[in-house]
């Protein structure tokens, strides 16, 4: 799903040197709707400041902690997405919210 959506990366090699870069093949409307899913998941709530989705909005702090650009650390969330979505259907299972933790301040 991940591929067809254009989200996976895709390698350039020849000989001696490799790169891994963005792929510019796939679906671009299902690549649109899940970039679009997954600002939604880290946007913030106006009246209270905190995330729309704290899983998945920790998850990009972590990303930019270990020194991912936010655009990098966006897709890294498109491609947890696109995982969910991808077990959902597979298994014919509703989404579970999951538990997040609150760290103490």
């Amino acid at each position: 799903l991940a591929n067809f959506a254009g989200i996976a990366p895709v390698q350039h090699s020849s000989g001696n040197k490799q790169k891994i870069k963005k792929s510019k093949l796939g679906n671009r409307s299902l690549y649109d709707i899940f970039y679009n899913l997954a600002i939604r998941m880290l946007g913030v709530t106006r009246g209270e400041k905190k995330p729309n989705h704290p899983m998945y909005h920790a998850y990009y702090e972590k990303k930019l902690a270990e020194g991912k650009t936010k655009w990098q650390a966006i897709i890294c969330v498109m491609r947890k997405l696109v995982n969910v979505i991808y077990s959902m259907m597979k298994y014919k299972t509703e989404y579970k919210m999951p538990v997040v933790p609150e760290r103490a301040a």
